[in-house]
């Protein structure tokens, strides 16, 4: 063997020794690319080479999972290692920038596939044969370091997927909302994958978006650029490369779905400015894996507290509607539940005047003590919008004074009450899906209360002066449409009238007339009141009242009928009485009739009054004509209905005005 084959292959032992050694003092702690980095910087200095480089590429993926470049830039060591997976053997790269060059590919011949290539480039002296031979040495090395740096890599991936694993089911078990939630799973992504910046967006069944940005200042990401990454995210099933807006070409992109059970709950982007491995593919997918399943346990939990909220808010407000106050009270007081439920500076009623076909702001929580006017113009115009679409609206974009509000229809069955609303929620994206349905929940429990109170306060209207006070309150607490509406019903009734009223009146000066007959009114009301009837109404001197209606009566003939004759009695005692006084009080008749009428709220709605219509109402009237003073006639139904617990006298029949056949009527003597 001569002096230079000896040199050659001393030559090639001193670099087996190296490689070996690079091999086994790597730390399998720490990441593969400080060796193939060695392997690199031990090549140049061997091959007295101005540059080197070598690429490690997965076996499935095409993925670069090592680059160590000397002296060359990573685009270009890339490019050069590429063409080198081409040459089983030691051959000049094509495209080299350096006047000589020597590359092969990295074959693992246990395995049978080419994983990567590397090369040694100079300008001075050209290679040898020597030189070609040292490389294939060098190759037969670096395979088995391309295994042990696999097994190493696999193992140091591991880690870093169970340190994230870690670190997320932390933040799940202790973030208290999502925007925390997604804050801190931001924060974890960025020092796993040393990057610049990440983007999380989440899909919410309300539609409502969270754009989450990790260590980048919101205005350096405008709406486009987001809304085009978020695009470029639609179809993506898997972590991978994304490709980069030109407004961000400093950065290499990966991208990844959210999913639940095939169900998309966002997506998140990362970005740095090194590229990504198949390595930081898979840790992406474990923390997403993650990551998912966090948020959906985080949006289960969310949901559970919020329904237990509605819960409580409803039974509050079941004890507010309970508490039977006044109409304003109760609503101030649902108002304030509301604010507090549902975080917003303002609460409002409005109740709709079915006569104008307008709404009326009756209560409201304004944040300082009055309703601005930007306020109730924008209030007056969600509540019309909700009145017409009968369904819950809402805007969270609204610009100005008003930034957000929600308006629900207050509508019971087919009565329109109204709308009920609140305005600039406390939360910067606005009135959520949650705090649409805790209105809602609010709303099932107060549209009842409205409507009953607003039942109360018109039949108090039109009931006050026609009943009385203990009957009007027994009636109010029905409170519903019944008691007003119209039906058919029977009933009893009185008609009572002064004989000569009109003569009366002429001989009488006006103030001591108006005196006497108001005083002669206030007694027969209080006559009928005391015998549990209704005041129809007064026609002049004329007194009509219903027995039975609105208010059930089963006896009504016989209280009518007592009510007539007492009537009859304080009317002597007030004519003797005015007598005394020097004044002049006529005679009175009764007449009173029973049977079938329709009974209820009749006139139009600036006017109304509780009354009834029917034969038996005109012929109440008629024998109210035929009876002279102080007499009390009735109908024959009337008499019946007596069942002869009244001394009568029968008279002849008569033939009211109006009425076809002959009536036979009596004359109510007393009771027997």
């Amino acid at each position: 063997m001569t002096q230079n084959e000896i040199k050659h292959k001393d030559r090639q032992l001193e670099l087996l020794m190296n490689l070996d050694r690079i091999r086994d003092t790597v730390d399998i702690g720490r990441t593969p690319h400080s060796m193939f980095s060695a392997i690199a910087s031990l090549l140049k200095r061997f091959f007295s080479a101005d540059a080197s480089a070598i690429v490690l590429i997965h076996d499935e993926t095409d993925d670069v999972e090592a680059l160590s470049a000397i002296s060359v830039p990573d685009d270009m060591a890339l490019t050069l290692c590429k063409e080198a997976m081409r040459y089983d053997r030691p051959f000049a790269l094509q495209s080299s920038v350096w006047a000589h060059s020597l590359a092969v590919r990295i074959a693992v011949d246990s395995i049978g596939i080419v994983v990567g290539g590397f090369f040694v480039a100079r300008d001075g002296i050209p290679f040898s044969q020597d030189d070609a031979e040292l490389l294939t040495v060098a190759e037969s090395q670096i395979d088995s370091a391309v295994m042990q740096a696999r097994t190493m890599w696999k193992l140091a991936e591991r880690n870093r997927e169970l340190e994230a694993i870690f670190q997320i089911d932390h933040i799940r078990d202790s973030s208290p909302d999502e925007q925390g939630l997604l804050n801190s799973f931001c924060a974890v992504i960025l020092k796993h994958f040393d990057a610049t910046f990440c983007v999380v967006f989440t899909e919410r069944d309300d539609n409502q978006d969270i754009i989450v940005r990790g260590n980048i200042p919101p205005d350096s990401l405008p709406k486009r650029v987001l809304n085009r990454l978020r695009v470029k995210l639609t179809d993506v099933q898997s972590p991978q490369p994304i490709a980069t807006p030109s407004e961000l070409d400093q950065y290499t992109l990966i991208g990844a779905p959210l999913r639940v059970s095939g169900k998309s709950i966002g997506s998140i982007i990362v970005a740095r400015t090194k590229a990504y491995s198949h390595g930081d593919s898979r840790l992406l997918y474990a923390m997403m894996s993650q990551i998912d399943s966090a948020m959906v346990k985080h949006r289960i939990s969310r949901q559970l507290e919020q329904r237990n909220r509605e819960l409580e808010a409803i039974y509050r407000i079941d004890h507010i509607r309970d508490q039977d106050s006044e109409l304003e009270a109760m609503l101030h007081a649902v108002l304030d539940e509301l604010c507090s439920a549902v975080f917003c500076e303002m609460g409002f009623i409005m109740l709709y005047n079915e006569q104008e076909e307008s709404l009326e702001l009756i209560a409201s929580i304004p944040p300082d003590g009055h309703v601005n006017e930007d306020y109730s113009e924008k209030v007056k115009q969600f509540s019309m919008q909700a009145l017409k679409t009968e369904d819950v609206i809402y805007d969270n974009a609204v610009e100005d004074i008003v930034r957000s509000i929600v308006a629900i229809p207050l509508i019971l069955n087919t009565n329109i009450i109204g709308v009920f609303g609140a305005v600039n929620s406390t939360n910067e994206f606005g009135f959520s899906a949650d705090n649409r349905r805790m209105l809602q929940a609010i709303t099932s429990q107060v549209d009842t209360a409205v409507f009953e109170r607003l039942e109360r306060r018109r039949m108090r209207k039109v009931l006050s002066r026609s009943v009385d006070p203990k009957v009007l309150e027994a009636l109010l607490q029905r409170a519903d449409d019944s008691v007003l509406a119209g039906e058919r019903v029977v009933l009893t009734v009185l008609f009572a009238d002064l004989r000569g009223s009109t003569e009366w009146a002429e001989r009488t000066e006006p103030d001591e007339f108006v005196e006497t007959l108001n005083r002669f009114l206030e007694e027969m009301t209080n006559v009928i009141f005391r015998h549990g009837g209704t005041l129809d109404k007064f026609v002049g001197d004329e007194v009509i009242a219903l027995f039975g209606s609105p208010v059930p009566m089963e006896d009504h003939a016989y209280h009518a009928a007592k009510a007539a004759l007492e009537m009859q009695q304080i009317q002597q005692q007030l004519i003797v009485e005015l007598a005394a006084e020097g004044k002049e009080l006529p005679v009175m008749g009764v007449g009173i009739s029973s049977g079938e009428v329709i009974a209820g709220e009749f006139g139009p709605a600036i006017r109304t009054d509780f009354t009834a219509m029917g034969r038996v109402m005109n012929l109440g009237s008629r024998l109210c004509s035929e009876a002279s003073g102080s007499q009390v006639i009735i109908s024959s139904v009337t008499h019946e209905m007596l069942n002869d617990r009244f001394n009568v006298n029968k008279l002849a029949p008569v033939q009211p005005k109006g009425i076809i056949q002959p009536v036979q009527i009596y004359e109510l003597l007393g009771e027997k």
